[in-house]
């Protein structure tokens, strides 16, 4: 065991307390579930509102090429379609069930994730109060709500990360090497899904290295563990089948990603420039340093201040209409979030409204994570490891985001239950230290 003199959970073996968790938590789950069941009847009333997501047209068209291709042409198209946890378990499913079965195991995975958290959170921190406030806030999130209804990676990568973030913390608690190497396992698979996380295992293994040097050897092999489910496997195989040591080219990569930043420092319509490298890329924001931070100024607002209410009420259920040629981004670029705000406000009641209601949502949600931080800040080494191991995943994960040329509010997505637990963490705390 790594580390000396195991803590036991709060409350660990109280008949009332297990009880308590289990009772305030099929309130939940059943909250959960029957919210997801009318979107899911929206779901069937409305199939176009399947492809409403980020690039979920371009993940149709790789499923139906993967679903008909013959034998001598599938592995190429598998093996040159971007990243495998970008549309290969949508085509599996699709093969099966066609999109509803997808819907269906993406909300059968918001609900593992709901349950994981919140069984964690409210033993970790010996509160139910806690673990409730947070699986509340993970229930209302538009992440949580809009995704697993689109063809979209963020339920797939928020499920695998949060899932490797909860086992590593316990495996801190309980003293685990299986927790261990189970939740960087789970952060290769996350990684698979979106690179934006590839980064985390490398984080979390230098932090664990420092904080408790009995494990320093472990967080190494569990490093290479995370990196060996992915990248290298993946590259390994490309290698080996193509010729091609790279994860593969698709419109979602790194130099399509630096080529659509480019765009925008020099003004262009997007897609003018196509694919970029890297030093090329540099060269370029070199000459146009303010026009850059510019881009990466609106972005970090958006990401952090778009609560993503327009993209649950607007686009998905389709309660304002956009017109064609319009651009959220571009309006957000020229004209600052005023001009965003400015635009809302001319769009139906009903869209502005429901925007009120879940911009004060994400503000509870801003303020108890600004709150968790000061907090943090404040007691220093006595704050909880797994209090740090959730700051370290989603700092990590947000700062990687900002590789992709259009930062959208939904690249948090995939730790909105991590900033829920921070959340509850800051506005109610814990009982107990662990």
């Amino acid at each position: 065991m790594f580390v000396s003199g195991r803590q036991p959970h709060a409350h660990e073996g109280s008949y009332e307390f297990e009880s308590a968790i289990i009772r305030i938590g099929a309130l939940l789950c059943l909250s959960f579930i029957i919210i997801h069941a009318f979107l899911l009847l929206f779901d069937m009333a409305s199939p176009a509102a399947f492809i409403r997501g980020d690039r979920a047209i371009d993940r149709l068209d790789h499923v139906n090429q993967l679903l008909g291709a013959g034998p001598s042409t599938i592995l190429s198209v598998a093996l040159n379609s971007g990243v495998p946890g970008d549309f290969l378990q949508h085509a599996a499913l699709y093969a099966v069930g066609g999109r509803q079965l997808v819907i269906l195991c993406q909300i059968a995975l918001g609900l593992f994730t709901l349950i994981l958290v919140y069984r964690f959170v409210a033993r970790a921190s010996g509160s139910v109060k806690t673990g409730a406030a947070t699986a509340a806030l993970i229930i209302v999130m538009p992440g949580g709500l809009l995704n697993p209804h689109l063809l979209v990676t963020e339920t797939w990568f928020a499920a695998f990360l949060v899932t490797g973030t909860v086992c590593i913390c316990l495996a801190v608690i309980r003293s685990s090497y299986a927790y261990l190497y189970l939740g960087f396992a789970s952060l290769g698979l996350a990684s698979s899904v979106r690179p934006q996380g590839l980064l985390v295992p490398l984080a979390l293994a230098a932090y664990i290295a420092a904080s408790i040097p009995k494990a320093r050897r472990a967080s190494v092999i569990a490093a290479l563990l995370a990196y060996g489910i992915f990248p290298i496997s993946w590259m390994m195989l490309r290698l080996l089948l193509v010729g091609d040591f790279g994860l593969g080219p698709s419109n979602a990569d790194l130099q399509t990603n630096l080529a659509l930043r480019a765009d925008r420092i020099l003004s262009l319509p997007l897609d003018t420039t196509g694919r970029l490298g890297l030093l090329p890329f540099i060269e370029l924001a070199a000459a146009h340093p303010l026009a850059l931070l510019n881009t990466l100024y609106t972005d970090a607002f958006n990401l952090v201040l778009n609560p993503g209410a327009n993209h649950l009420f607007g686009y998905y259920l389709g309660l304002g209409e956009t017109p064609d040629g319009f651009s959220w981004l571009k309006t957000r670029d020229q004209l600052g979030m005023t001009g965003v705000i400015a635009e809302l406000l001319r769009r139906n009641g009903a869209l502005v409204a429901l925007f009120a209601v879940w911009a004060a949502i994400h503000a509870t949600l801003l303020f108890g994570v600004g709150r968790a931080g000061v907090t943090v800040f404040r007691a220093g080494r006595r704050t909880p490891t797994w209090i740090w191991i959730v700051l370290i995943v989603i700092v990590t994960t947000l700062l990687s985001g900002f590789a992709a040329g259009l930062v959208r509010w939904n690249l948090r997505s995939g730790v909105e239950p991590l900033l829920a637990i921070l959340a509850a963490y800051g506005l109610l705390g814990t009982k107990v230290q662990t």
